[in-house]
């Protein structure tokens, strides 16, 4: 396929569903100047895929003339009356971001709402009473902080690390309007790459994410017509993509989705603490 135009990415209509997950995934985020509000004005991707993709620099090594040898994956965009040039892209972006969020990935050490959250919960889970002469806890509770080049500062009255998370608690409306607790500090030093499997599971929520989106979430519920050898099965799907663009190389993400299910189950919770090096 020819090479993409970073100029006009945001109206091309080959990146249409490209362009909708990249929005979630790695949005592109100002700020209010009046109230200070962080809000997503599209994608931050643009740049880094397009420039990827024309220097064949992306992750994978996937083709698009076996992308559309592939009867069963082929067979069911045209069962979904997906349009298989835009969903190439898709499935290109989706490969490159899952690849350097979990295989190059920078470790984030969380927002500060997300720090301060963390720092109330376990203050409220080691409180054992409450009353009119102060805070009790379970077990002995020390906060410090440390200054590089300065002597540590250690809080270890009940009272005040109590009191701290009452503080928290009841400001957490207000503290997570504000846009500098929205922000993620990322630690530069600190590398990280996640298993294989989160990567899969990843690669599975991008696309379950992509086909819930109101846009299309109707527009591509086509179903089999009764004893058709092609799967409308979305699930079955994207296991195939799995298989197809060597996230994995298990054979059985090829024949059904039981295997991917495996993964769902197992990571159903799982939140990536991780940035990636290309998309940030």
């Amino acid at each position: 396929m020819e090479k993409l135009n970073e100029d006009n990415a945001d109206i091309n209509p080959l990146l249409e569903y490209m362009r909708e997950i990249a929005t979630i995934y790695a949005p592109d985020v100002d700020f209010d100047s009046n109230t200070g509000e962080r809000y997503v004005c599209g994608t931050s991707a643009y740049h880094p895929f397009i420039y990827r993709y024309n220097h064949n620099q992306l992750f994978g090594n996937i083709s698009y003339e076996n992308y559309l040898a592939n009867k069963e994956i082929q067979g069911t965009l045209q069962l979904l009356e997906i349009d298989p040039e835009k969903f190439w892209f898709l499935l290109l972006f989706v490969v490159d971001y899952t690849s350097d969020i979990c295989l190059n990935g920078i470790q984030l050490d969380g927002t500060g709402l997300d720090q301060l959250t963390l720092l109330a919960q376990a203050i409220e889970q080691n409180i054992k009473d409450i009353n009119w002469h102060g805070v009790t806890f379970d077990k002995n509770t020390t906060l410090s902080l440390k200054i590089e080049g300065k002597h540590q500062t250690i809080i270890n009255n009940p009272n005040a690390i109590g009191y701290l998370c009452y503080i928290i608690n009841n400001n957490l409306k207000e503290i997570q309007q504000h846009p500098w607790m929205q922000i993620q500090k990322i630690d530069f030093k600190r590398p990280k790459e996640e298993k294989d499997s989160t990567q899969i599971w990843l690669f599975y929520k991008m696309f379950k994410d992509f086909f819930q989106l109101p846009q299309y979430k109707k527009q591509f519920s086509k179903r089999a017509p009764k004893g058709s050898a092609v799967s409308s099965n979305k699930t079955l799907l994207i296991s195939r993509l799995i298989y197809f663009s060597k996230i994995s190389t298990n054979e059985n993400f090829q024949i059904d989705e039981d295997t991917l299910k495996g993964y769902i189950k197992q990571y159903k919770n799982k939140k990536i603490n991780t940035t990636g090096k290309i998309y940030m």
